[in-house]
């Protein structure tokens, strides 16, 4: 499976989100707040749900939990947050704090 955004899985910004920039993606376009992607590298991969994309082109995401083969599903088709994604996210976002950042 190849990776739409480069990233060190264990990098976090100061709110304790995974976070890359827009020129190590691999898709075209700008993702979107809800978007799941394949983040991570030759070390390690993981199912994130897109929480922000900054105006200086940072991407921050979520690690959903689980190995990409159980995350797999979420990835296809529409490319938004399913409702199990959606939960798994809100659930996070409960645990953290609410975040607020420009999209």
């Amino acid at each position: 499976m190849e990776i739409d955004l480069v990233a060190d899985l264990n990098a976090q910004d100061d709110e304790g989100l995974g976070w890359s920039t827009l020129r190590d993606g691999r898709k075209p376009n700008r993702p979107r707040p809800g978007e799941m992607l394949l983040a991570g590298n030759r070390y390690a991969q993981a199912v994130v749900p897109i929480i922000a994309v900054d105006l200086d082109g940072q991407v921050h995401f979520a690690i959903l939990p689980g190995s990409v083969e159980k995350n797999r599903h979420l990835l296809g088709g529409t490319g938004r947050l399913t409702h199990r994604a959606f939960a798994c996210h809100s659930a996070w976002q409960s645990s953290a704090g609410t975040r607020t950042r420009a999209s």
